[in-house]
């Protein structure tokens, strides 16, 4: 900041008041100390002769317009930070559970097979739906069915590894994508666990619900090298483990076999 210092005429008086100005002006402009501008401008209005106090008065208008300038700008900056980051939470999450949806979950999907393809290590695909979920919707309420779906997917998440993906792709059906599986036993074993982890009972504020699930099970590269092709395949799988008598999980099995 530039400002016209008093001349070497000045009373000494405006020359003392001026440092103890300046002072303060020093701890707003460096330390951003904001607070020090109602003691600043308490100095200058006691001294409204003083034509020092007049050029300071207009530099320190000039140094509170650019800070708050700045200040304002900083902000317009982190609204824009915020807008785009819930942007792309509403493009990438889906907004009752948080859980990926099926736009990123495909993406996912994507970079899973190539890290398979690198590792030598299956991946599973897991497509889930919820047994007896309409039910509780029609019988208990909405507000039920959207915290029923929360619960599960809090249990989906804490049954996973911090390396897979569990996806909501449209009402009460779920993909979990699982790569780098040791062996298909291991997918089949976690599977198991999942239909007991959602056998038991949710409590929820309309009351107790009890449910369970169906999962049909993919695996690449045995059944499909592509995303929609295992998609399907897992989808197939999830209406043979409905068809034996849900709450159950099945492997695909190719037609005929």
């Amino acid at each position: 900041m530039s400002t016209d210092l008093p001349s070497p005429n000045a009373a000494a008086s405006d020359v003392v008041l001026l440092a103890q100005l300046l002072a303060v002006a020093e701890r707003i402009a460096h330390q951003g100390d904001m607070q020090a501008v109602p003691e600043l401008l308490d100095m200058v209005s006691e001294h409204p002769e003083s034509p020092t106090l007049a050029a300071l008065a207009e530099a320190f208008a000039k140094l509170v317009v650019q800070h708050e300038v700045k200040e304002f700008e900083l902000q317009c900056t982190i609204d824009h930070l915020q807008r785009t980051k819930q942007e792309l939470e509403l493009a990438n999450y889906d907004p009752l559970t948080g859980l990926a949806n099926r736009a990123i979950a495909r993406d996912r999907l994507q970079q899973g097979m190539e890290q398979s393809r690198r590792s030598n290590l299956p991946l599973a695909v897991f497509y889930m739906d919820l047994d007896r979920f309409k039910w509780v919707n029609d019988n208990m309420g909405h507000a039920a069915g959207d915290e029923l779906l929360r619960q599960v997917s809090q249990r989906l998440r804490d049954a996973v590894r911090a390396v897979d993906t569990v996806a909501r792709l449209e009402g009460d059906e779920f993909l979990c994508i699982l790569p780098d599986m040791l062996t298909v036993a291991d997918a089949q074993a976690l599977a198991g666990r999942l239909v007991y982890n959602l056998a038991q009972p949710f409590a929820l504020a309309a009351g107790i619900a009890s449910i369970g699930t169906s999962i049909g099970i993919a695996l690449f590269p045995d059944h499909a090298d592509h995303v929609d092709g295992l998609i399907a395949c897992a989808d197939a799988a999830l209406y043979q483990a409905k068809n034996a008598g849900r709450n159950g999980w099945r492997l695909y099995e190719q037609p005929g076999t």
